[in-house]
């Protein structure tokens, strides 16, 4: 992604962050990428319970003509807004501490010990030496190893939805479990 997109997928991000908001839905992702078919700007809600496809209307609906006044330098875009899915993708704090207790995948931008990609149970998200601003993400691998990754160091990461066995109820998200920081 070159600097032009990224300032641009940066300037709606913070804008879309404050209208979703004030809608009564949470941001959870922006991309702002050329297809085949020209520049697609992918916005990403969620709220309480889920969306569906008329929180998804509401929201282009509001949106478009807020962009088409505070972004001119968006090229001749194609708006979607979308459910993240399933395999969420965890940008934000509140992201990473709604995924406590379920299976993640996290990408670095540098290899932690020698390893760029991580899977398994996020146990904690925790302040880093008492420090509100840097979090430390601790996760759990297949073989039980924590693995301490500084959240200013994860690339990308995203939630790895598990379907219950055939027969078994569907486990409760994580964010009703009790953890300490």
């Amino acid at each position: 992604m070159d600097s032009t997109t990224h300032g641009i997928e940066a300037k709606v991000r913070t804008l879309a962050d404050e209208i979703v908001g004030r809608e009564g839905y949470d941001l959870v992702d922006v991309e702002y990428k050329r297809d085949v078919a020209g520049w697609t700007l992918t916005l990403f809600i969620d709220k309480q319970g889920g969306v569906n496809l008329d929180d998804c209307q509401r929201v282009s609906h509001v949106m478009s003509t807020v962009l088409d006044v505070e972004v001119p330098e968006l090229h001749n875009y194609n708006l979607q807004v979308s459910s993240p899915g399933l395999n969420r993708p965890l940008t934000k704090p509140a992201d990473y501490r709604g995924a406590l207790g379920r299976q993640v995948r996290i990408t670095t931008k540098e290899p932690i010990g020698n390893q760029r990609h991580f899977s398994g149970i996020l146990e904690s998200v925790a302040p880093a030496g008492g420090s509100n601003e840097r979090l430390i993400l601790q996760l759990q691998d297949e073989t039980g190893t924590l693995h301490d990754i500084p959240m200013e160091s994860v690339k990308r990461a995203k939630l790895v939805h598990q379907w219950p066995a055939k027969g078994q109820p569907a486990r409760r998200s994580g964010k009703n479990r009790q953890r300490s920081a």
